[in-house]
């Protein structure tokens, strides 16, 4: 199921919707600087959160409004008279999370004001309390890779009335330091770390959906925190069902996430707004990101093609004494794009070199898209033997139905509900899905049931496309060992 999300004239967003997934695990939206990143994830957070709204979004248009839709269940934010008022429609919206926000709004800075700073200083010991070791442990796990590198943290009693929300000080080697004193790092980890502690005690039932945004978190945090805290976060994710989705530009954060959860928000010329997802890290962050020694880079779409190209220079042993990578980027006209940004800005140095091997079925759209743009791509290009994965298996499941895959995937994938099943309820619907995605939904979703994803379908088709040992897989195979020559 997916939260959807309307926004109408809230700061730089004239009109956008975007659907986002409320299933366990990591997500990431990105773009470039001034896309409306920010105010997408704070207009998101206002689904569970009464955000002060003037305070966030500052002077709006008079009818501006926000609007959500989960099932059956709607909810929106729409400004009357002045006022921003909340109105409700159907069941109620069974949904939580918290929203952890820019340096200027974020709750770790509510309280900061000269005074208080000056009050904590002067705060008694009787006037604190331990918190969490879930808090003191994690902080020091992810910041310093040691879970006992704070001897002691401390949180200002609930019944000390001079601070609104939770202030935190750390004691270590007999010194004790207030929140407002720590490291940018350490002031939005441990708030990061309080509101996740009062939300997993808060978790009455764990098959309510949960959203956890943060946005931009990783302007405090070094590398190898963020990488920890990566970790930290899948593992809280998975124990508690929560979606979390980081507002970011980290090639760290970015290029460990999977390109089904990773939304690009790309805000065009006439001020227009589009999604592009699933997205590859190599577009979302428009380098080439790992290194640029490789000898050979190819661009190709997406992971099917990753896997059938990879297999090739295995099995052909064509990456002896090269250092190759294969990239996918989603989508030829990503693929084209990147490809015309790498020859006009030498991004790969003179050293190394790149093809490009698009889906089969989308040679005419190439040219056109080639034409229209005038792209000046002067690389080698080649095509796979099959189409998009979406389009080669309606046509294997359903159009012409080949029955050892068809058995094959049925047998070792569908323990659930069987694929004969899923076939069916989807000729049911009979409604146009020439791209095939729709049946691809349909699987997807039995997939997450059974803790499997795209990659198991994958393996199907390669192993398939390989013994089956068709004629246009050696023509791809010839243009390759050219390449690699």
């Amino acid at each position: 199921m997916k939260l959807s999300i309307k926004i109408h004239k809230i700061k730089c967003i004239e009109d956008f919707e975007i659907n986002l997934p409320i299933e366990k695990g990591l997500y990431a939206i990105t773009g470039q600087n001034g896309s409306g990143k920010s105010t997408i994830v704070a207009c998101a957070s206002s689904v569970f959160f009464n955000l002060p709204m003037k305070q966030y979004f500052g002077k709006t248009d008079t009818d501006a409004s926000i609007s959500f839709t989960l099932g059956d269940s709607h909810r929106s934010w729409k400004q009357i008279n002045g006022n921003w008022q909340k109105f409700s429609e159907g069941p109620a919206m069974n949904i939580k999370g918290f929203f952890e926000g820019s340096l200027i709004f974020g709750n770790r800075f509510k309280d900061m004001t000269y005074d208080n700073i000056n009050n904590l200083e002067s705060i008694k010991q009787d006037k604190l309390i331990a918190a969490s070791d879930f808090i003191r442990k994690n902080l020091g796990l992810i910041l310093q890779g040691n879970e006992e590198y704070y001897e002691k943290l401390w949180m200002v009693s609930n019944h000390y009335d001079k601070f609104k929300g939770s202030i935190f000080f750390y004691e270590k080697n007999g010194k004790r330091v207030s929140q407002f004193h720590m490291s940018t790092g350490e002031n939005l980890l441990v708030s990061v770390l309080n509101s996740l502690y009062i939300r997993n005690n808060d978790r009455a039932s764990l098959l309510k959906p949960c959203l956890l945004f943060l946005d931009e978190i990783e302007l405090a945090l070094h590398p190898s925190s963020l990488k920890r805290l990566l970790q930290f976060l899948e593992d809280m994710a998975y124990r508690f069902n929560y979606a979390v989705y980081f507002s970011t530009h980290s090639i760290e954060l970015v290029g460990n996430i999977k390109p089904s959860n990773i939304f690009y928000i790309e805000r065009h010329a006439d001020n227009t707004m589009e999604t592009i997802n699933p997205c590859y890290p190599a577009y979302a962050t428009r380098i080439l990101y790992d290194h640029t020694g490789y000898d050979k880079v190819i661009l190709v779409e997406d992971d099917l093609a990753q896997a059938i190209v990879s297999r090739i220079l295995r099995e052909k042993q064509l990456m002896n004494s090269k250092l190759v990578h294969v990239l996918p980027c989603g989508g030829y006209m990503n693929v084209l794009d990147l490809a015309s940004d790498v020859v006009r800005f030498n991004l790969l140095g003179r050293r190394s070199s790149i093809c490009i091997i698009l889906d089969g079925d989308v040679e005419e759209l190439v040219n056109d898209y080639i034409s229209k743009k005038k792209i000046s791509v002067n690389v080698p290009l080649n095509y796979l033997p099959i189409p998009s994965l979406e389009k080669y298996l309606k046509n294997k499941l359903v159009d012409a139905v080949d029955h050892k895959l068809f058995r094959d995937m049925n047998d070792y994938v569908f323990h659930g509900r069987s694929l004969d099943e899923i076939v069916q309820e989807y000729q049911k619907e009979n409604t146009k899905d020439n791209s095939g995605k729709r049946l691809f939904s349909e699987i997807e979703n039995e997939l997450i049931t059974l803790r499997e994803d795209r990659n198991t379908l994958i393996e199907f088709v390669v192993k398939y496309l390989f013994e089956k040992k068709d004629e246009s897989l050696d023509r791809l195979t010839s243009f390759l060992c050219k390449q690699m020559d």
